[in-house]
């Protein structure tokens, strides 16, 4: 009895270490739409690109860790926007943004097999997100160095998509994906110099959230 639970372990342990894949690269691109608002006022929507090389692990067939890192490129968007002193309009300016992320990510991916060579990639994420945010043409030009070059936040996602493996070593990988990210809020003190008096602004904090929806195709390589 003892002999026959020692060669069931055996191979059970065989079967486990045959399973796991060990380490493996990769590097994806994707074509991504990027909405980011400000307590809920829409700034930018637009689309970009997305570039992100990631290191994981192959626990088994059907599941995997990653860490990477995603560059997301340039938003722009722009809005115009009445100037009132007492209640009377004295200017309509116009500004202009430029958004680009840089996120940090842990993920994890249920890769079930669906078929021959083809395999389902259900995968989850979340990390820190840093963003750089430009203000050009402002309004008020002595409001925009207040505004905050550089926000952090957090991230967190899905994506559904499939995963085709070439040979032992390559996978291609494609699907879709969409990411929340909510930057931390920045206390913002803002006046402005009209007609030779400061006036001050009333102080409110700066809060950025955005959402990303993106098609991505990429590809691994397992040691």
């Amino acid at each position: 009895m003892f002999k026959l639970k020692s060669t069931v372990l055996i191979l059970s342990l065989s079967a486990t270490f045959a399973l796991a894949d060990g380490y493996f690269i990769g590097f994806s691109g994707g074509f991504n739409h990027s909405s980011v608002d400000e307590d809920n006022y829409d700034l930018i929507s637009d689309n970009n690109l997305l570039l992100s090389p990631k290191f994981g692990y192959q626990v088994d067939d059907a599941h995997r860790y990653s860490l990477s890192y995603e560059y997301g490129g340039k938003s722009i968007g722009s809005r115009s926007y009445n100037i009132e002193i007492g209640g009377v309009v004295i200017a309509n300016e116009w500004e202009k943004y430029k958004f680009t992320s840089h996120r940090f990510l842990l993920g994890y991916d249920y890769t079930p097999l669906i078929q021959p060579d083809l395999r389902a990639d259900i995968g989850v994420f979340v990390g820190y997100s840093l963003g750089e945010f430009d203000v050009e043409n402002s309004l008020i030009q002595d409001i925009a160095p207040a505004i905050p070059n550089f926000l952090d936040g957090f991230s967190y996602g899905a994506k559904l998509g499939a995963l085709y493996e070439v040979d032992d070593k390559w996978n291609i990988e494609f699907g879709a994906r969409i990411m929340h990210t909510m930057y931390k809020s920045k206390d913002l003190n803002l006046s402005f110099d009209y007609g030779g008096a400061t006036y001050e602004i009333e102080n409110k904090p700066f809060r950025l959230k955005q959402l990303d929806t993106s098609a991505y195709l990429g590809v691994s390589y397992k040691f």
